[in-house]
C-alpha cells in the first residue's frame, strides 16, 4: 500500500457521513454530493487525490453536483 497523507477531522467526517456512519456502526449508503464552491468540495477532492473516494461528474440526477463514493481504503480510514 502506498503512503497517504493524513486526513483532517472534517475529511473523516465526510467519509463517515457518505457511508451513513454518523448515526451508527452499520453503513447504509455510499455517496456524498457536493459541487465547486461548496464547503466540502475541496475536502472531497483531497480525499479523491488520496485514494479514499472516487468522483463521478455531476448529472441531472445530482442537480449538476459531483457524486463522491468511498473506496475500500476510504472505508478502512472511516472506521479507524
Amino acid at each position: 500500500m502506498s503512503e497517504r497523507s493524513a486526513i483532517t477531522k472534517n475529511q473523516k467526517h465526510i467519509l463517515r457521513h457518505a457511508l451513513g456512519l454518523t448515526r451508527g456502526k452499520q453503513s447504509y449508503r455510499n455517496h456524498f454530493v457536493t459541487g465547486p464552491g461548496s464547503t466540502d468540495y475541496t475536502d472531497c477532492c483531497a480525499l479523491v487525490a488520496n485514494g479514499y473516494m472516487w468522483r463521478t461528474p455531476g448529472s441531472f440526477i445530482s442537480g449538476g453536483d459531483d457524486v463522491f463514493t468511498v473506496t475500500d481504503e476510504g472505508k478502512e480510514v472511516a472506521n479507524d
